[in-house]
């Protein structure tokens, strides 16, 4: 039973945790893929745990005490007790466009208590638990992926049969940014859930898709790998494309890919929300990226 409220007592300890961009091979990551993906460390998402005499949640809204409660039921779960503290949160990752903004908070607040009882998981243990916690927990149909990156919290190349990924270094020789429009944010939930009943069917565009995606991130990470920007855009370009083929794309999200795509950019859905991730072919070309994605509307951010 979680304690909804505990009185603070002492000291207290924050952690964090990043938003994601995935850049080819998204959202093959349910259905046995391949993705990579890397963490947007300028949008975080935080997490306090303060000394107190029983455990308890401070959450500002109903969603967050939701999840965070939703959190320490799953850390109760997998270390046989909570510890005495307060738990609270806070985020500056725009919420429900994609960039994995629920996960980044349960991420963040699983680190916090297991900082303050001193136990460390394996970056998989950290995402898989993750992933358990939005799925058995909160309801959200999801991947591995959002957690995995997130849990290592740097750029990865993932697999998902069997689960595994590698660091690798998207470097200054890749232009990158991500951009979204704060009124497009929708559950990601939405997309997934039918996604995969079309999967489970045996829908073979679906399945053929899942395939294909999976080879888009082999592309990404073996251009990443021989510093290829334009293999690296082709993967990103083609990882959109074929997920366009299978999933209704609203409009503002189209708009997003058409305005990089206008201006010569690489541009692919950063998850499944009103965002995406591009990358130009030179630093240089950024300046008027950014431009004409505010133009329309949109916040933008520079990944160099």
């Amino acid at each position: 039973m979680v304690v909804i409220r505990a009185v603070p007592t002492g000291r207290s300890i924050t952690s964090t945790c990043a938003a994601r961009a995935a850049l080819a091979g998204n959202p093959s990551d349910g259905y046995g893929g391949a993705v990579v993906a890397l963490p947007i460390t300028d949008l975080r998402a935080m997490s306090s745990a303060t000394e107190a005499d029983g455990f308890g949640v401070a959450a500002s809204d109903r969603d967050l005490h939701r999840l965070l409660t939703a959190t320490s039921e799953g850390f109760a779960e997998a270390r046989g007790a909570l510890p005495s503290i307060t738990l609270g949160a806070s985020t500056s990752i725009p919420r429900s466009v994609g960039l994995a903004g629920s996960s980044a908070l349960i991420i963040a607040a699983l680190r916090a208590m297991a900082e303050w009882t001193g136990h460390k998981w394996s970056i998989i243990e950290l995402a898989e638990l993750a992933l358990s916690i939005e799925r058995d927990r909160l309801g959200i149909e999801a991947g591995l992926q959002d957690r995995l990156v997130q849990a290592a919290d740097r750029t990865v190349s993932m697999t998902f049969d069997p689960v595994g990924f590698r660091p690798i270094e998207a470097s200054t020789d890749f232009p990158l940014f991500v951009a979204w429009l704060p009124g497009a944010a929708r559950p990601s939930d939405t997309v997934h859930r039918s996604l995969r009943r079309r999967y489970d069917a045996g829908d073979p565009s679906v399945i053929a898709a899942m395939t294909a995606l999976a080879q888009q991130a082999d592309r990404a990470a073996s251009a990443i790998d021989e510093g290829d920007v334009e293999a690296l855009g082709g993967a990103m370009n083609a990882s959109f494309d074929i997920r366009a083929a299978v999933i209704d794309i609203e409009a503002p999200q189209r708009q997003l890919i058409d305005v990089g795509r206008g201006h010569g950019a690489a541009t692919n859905s950063a998850g499944s929300g009103g965002s995406v991730v591009g990358m130009v072919r030179a630093p240089e070309r950024l300046e008027p990226v950014e431009a004409a994605y505010r133009a329309v509307g949109a916040e933008f951010l520079s990944l160099l």
